[in-house]
């Protein structure tokens, strides 16, 4: 098994269209038809090295009007509140279509750090914990923690606002080294949670009011507390100083496989985990250094590991707005589709199941949110072919086959791979040149009338995307 050292396109592992597309769908959505152009004309570690310093130096979000609303401001009615919360909504997913990698990010450290916004209910706290997300994505993993356990939407998520001296609640503080940083029962004990959690008194914040976070003194216990057994009148930061200096090797190698489980496979190789660790140590916890070996090593773009992991409802919806290439101002008439869609598959944005955040992977599909997927995606086809959209479907069946546009059998090829990154067996791919050829007449083709300017063009890639949306290769990334 490869460990961390760089991929090097060769023979048996060349650097082709597979590769850019797994390497797409991994890090960001799927590439759109321009990105696989650039990608394929560039040496490949570093292409990938561009697009993510790319992620890190992209300007962050800008805060919207309402960004510092309190309730007050809301003046008692819930219609502006989610009228802005809609615009947000639509926002972010016109940000996952336009661009996709820091996005992608966001939504993995969204379901590491989990807060349900059904809980906090207030646009203010939305708006904070969002920019943290996006602010340390690829920043310090341990300045990120610490901004996270005093964010507002955390602080009511795990009821880290009614953690006072006398009455420690435990929540945020055992989430804090199980999920957070260090791993179910990796090197703590019940004593280390209660003290932790004393250690953590003191702020607060108010959901009914959307308040700022500030910290009082008189709820913060000032006695001595002894964590990973050593003692001392431990305050917040001092949790953190002791979990990432006597617990450095749980901490790396827990978010280490949790990187691995979401980005590579659902099941971690250890030996690969462990040198990622390390050099998250040696980093001083900087993200950046981690993804870029990530997604540079020669074990990434690993064949087994290429259409091994199950879509999320998002990534699904997304890859394929993306690969059509139709910009996402064409197509917000589906954001609500997407975001309904997805929510009604069991990914409510901003809103996970619970604490421990989706489990992904095979859980995503089930004989009745595959039938679900299936229809919104048949939804979203019916936009990307409507009158203002279909002319991109053209475009994008001429740009696979250049001058070689009446040969139903070998557009059908091309859009096939280019969507699902592979070949299909030949029964498959058969049945899906007859979706292609839909109810143009076989004479046409064989008398090589028929080609890619006909009006009927855009309808049979449509009718063939619906066709290979229903295979189980499109559910795959």
């Amino acid at each position: 098994m490869a460990g961390i050292q760089p991929y090097q396109a060769n023979a048996s592992m060349p650097w082709n269209k597979k590769r850019v597309i797994h390497l797409f769908r991994r890090l960001g959505f799927g590439p759109t038809p321009l990105q696989i152009d650039q990608a394929l004309m560039s040496d490949p570690l570093i292409y990938i090295e561009g697009l993510i310093d790319g992620v890190k130096s992209r300007p962050l979000p800008v805060p919207p009007i309402w960004a510092n609303y309190t309730a007050a401001d809301y003046e008692d009615t819930d219609d502006l509140k989610f009228e802005h919360r809609d615009t947000f909504f639509d926002g972010f997913i016109d940000d996952m279509v336009r661009d996709g990698l820091r996005t992608k990010l966001v939504m993995f450290w969204h379901n590491h750090f989990v807060t349900e916004l059904n809980v906090y209910d207030c646009n203010k706290y939305l708006w904070n914990y969002y920019y943290l997300l996006n602010q340390h994505c690829l920043g310090n993993f341990r300045t990120f923690v610490e901004a996270i356990g005093k964010s507002p939407a955390m602080l009511v998520y795990l009821n880290g606002n009614q953690n006072e001296v006398g009455k420690p609640n435990e929540n945020y503080a055992r989430e804090l080294m199980e999920l957070f940083t260090m791993g179910e029962n990796n090197g703590y004990t019940q004593d280390d949670v209660v003290n932790v959690a004393r250690a953590l008194t003191g702020w607060r914040c108010n959901m009914y009011t959307c308040n700022d976070v500030t910290f009082s003194n008189n709820r913060f216990d000032n006695n001595n507390k002894t964590i990973f057994g050593q003692t001392g009148k431990w305050g917040y930061n001092d949790v953190h100083e002791l979990i990432f200096t006597e617990r450095k090797k749980q901490v790396a190698e827990f978010i280490c496989g949790k990187l691995y489980s979401h980005f590579i496979h659902k099941n971690p190789d250890q030996e690969f985990v462990a040198e990622l660790g390390q050099l998250f140590i040696d980093a001083n916890w900087e993200l950046l250094p981690v993804i870029k070996a990530l997604f540079k090593s020669e074990h990434f773009f690993s064949d087994e590991f290429i259409d091994a992991i199950i879509k999320s409802p998002l990534e699904c919806f997304i890859d394929l707005i993306r690969m059509t290439g139709v910009p996402p101002e064409k197509i917000t008439s589906g954001f609500r589709t997407i975001r309904y869609g997805s929510s009604d598959l069991g990914m409510e944005i901003f809103n996970p199941i619970n604490v421990a955040g989706w489990p992904g992977h095979q859980d995503w599909i089930n004989e009745n949110t595959l039938t679900q997927r299936w229809n919104i995606t048949r939804e979203i086809i019916a936009i990307l072919s409507n009158a203002d959209n279909r002319e991109g479907l053209r475009n994008l069946a001429f740009s696979l086959v250049g001058d070689l546009s009446n040969d139903p059998d070998l557009i059908t090829k091309e859009l096939t791979f280019h969507f699902l990154g592979r070949e299909l067996d030949e029964n498959l791919h058969d049945a899906a040149v007859l979706y292609f050829k839909g109810d143009i007449p076989q004479n046409y083709f064989d008398d090589e009338i028929w080609d890619l300017y006909w009006n009927e063009a855009p309808f049979q890639i449509a009718n063939l995307i619906g066709y290979l949306s229903r295979l189980p290769e499109f559910q795959l990334s």
